[in-house]
């Protein structure tokens, strides 16, 4: 198969999908899985996924079967056994390293497609490199080069129904904005690397100000960023309707998290997963940004709002030169977050701003 095979009238009947991790990548992911479908509406499409992160794309229509691999050589076994037993005519190795690369060339697939800049020798198991997007646009976008070999010209923008509509998490995650005053933020303190993380005392600092004007605050993180959370959880507003902070971290799922964050006015975060699960489902995000560079790793989308110093070190992704000051994320003040809360707020017409 070439980038050629819409117009060649050859149909894939059978796709395989790797894209194992993590969650921003695979919810950068999902709408690339979108415009394949739209092409091919008949094919089988399964997707290769860690488990931790499969969540996300249950009750996908798109997707036919959810493959999960474990990070383990038992779960690359699996992975590669059940796989093979999909028997795809096509692979499309997203994530570029040797575990998919090892996918890939068990699947028995004959076209077997990854990025030019594979790593890890995957390219030698999967073969026929693309070209992956430049720097200068979003991952979603560079996604979207594995959708146009299967004969897809446009990348859906409008959020996946799944995760909103048809959300079985949408009517309890309703009830826990009951109680809040318009409009209601999600914080989300968490981020995989320290780098990209703000300082628990600017969120607590965030989250007073806004208890304080009278909006309702929900504070996201994963399971790890509970004590933190909690710290912020405890700050103290002052206004005439105020209402603490709702602690929700740790305490949602993948689907919860998607269903609930689609409700809230507005999402602020650093660059984690979550933020791109928020910018997927159609929240309008505040993202802070240091460690990675906003056009290519940024949330998707023009709706959103990014804070980015530029420093002349930024980006440097897993290898900061900083001794550990982050100055590309505490230099990024309260004042500038507000300042960005509150022209995002007015711009929608959101209650109360």
């Amino acid at each position: 198969m070439s980038a050629g095979t819409a117009e060649a009238g050859v149909q894939p009947r059978r796709i395989g999908i790797i894209k194992l991790s993590a969650l921003g990548d695979v919810a950068k992911t999902v709408q690339t899985v979108r415009a394949i479908r739209r092409v091919h509406p008949a094919a089988a499409i399964a997707w290769c996924i860690r488990p931790v992160w499969s969540g996300l794309i249950e009750g996908n229509p798109d997707v036919d079967r959810i493959i999960p691999v474990p990070r383990s050589l038992r779960g690359l076994i699996h992975g590669m056994r059940a796989l093979r037993a999909f028997r795809p005519d096509t692979i499309l190795d997203m994530q570029g390293l040797a575990t998919s690369g090892l996918l890939a060339a068990a699947s028995g697939a004959p076209n077997r497609y990854t990025w030019q800049s594979a790593r890890e020798l995957s390219g030698l198991l999967t073969g026929n490199p693309i070209v992956p997007g430049p720097r200068d646009i979003n991952v979603a976008e560079c996604n979207f080069g594995f959708a146009r070999i299967m004969g897809a010209t446009e990348l859906p923008t409008d959020p996946p129904p799944y995760l909103t509509i048809g959300n079985p998490a949408a009517a309890a995650m309703r009830d826990v904005l009951e109680g809040l005053p318009r409009p209601v933020l999600a914080m989300h303190i968490g981020a995989s690397e320290p780098n990209k993380r703000w300082p628990v005392e600017r969120w607590a600092e965030l989250a007073s100000y806004l208890v304080g004007q009278g909006y309702g605050v929900i504070v996201l993180g994963g399971g790890s960023d509970r004590q933190a959370a909690e710290v912020v959880c405890r700050c103290q507003g002052a206004g005439p309707s105020q209402v603490n902070p709702l602690m929700m971290a740790g305490r949602t799922t993948l689907k919860e998290l998607a269903a609930l964050v689609a409700d809230c006015d507005l999402f602020v975060g650093c660059d984690s997963g979550a933020t791109h699960v928020a910018a997927l489902v159609g929240a309008r995000v505040v993202c802070l940004m240091g460690a990675t560079l906003p056009v290519h790793s940024g949330p998707f989308g023009p709706q959103h709002r990014i804070l980015y110093l530029g420093l002349t070190c930024s980006p440097c992704y897993r290898r900061p030169t900083c001794e550990g000051r982050f100055d590309c994320m505490t230099g990024i003040t309260v004042d500038s977050v507000i300042a960005a809360c509150r022209e995002m707020l007015c711009a929608r017409g959101a209650p109360g701003t």
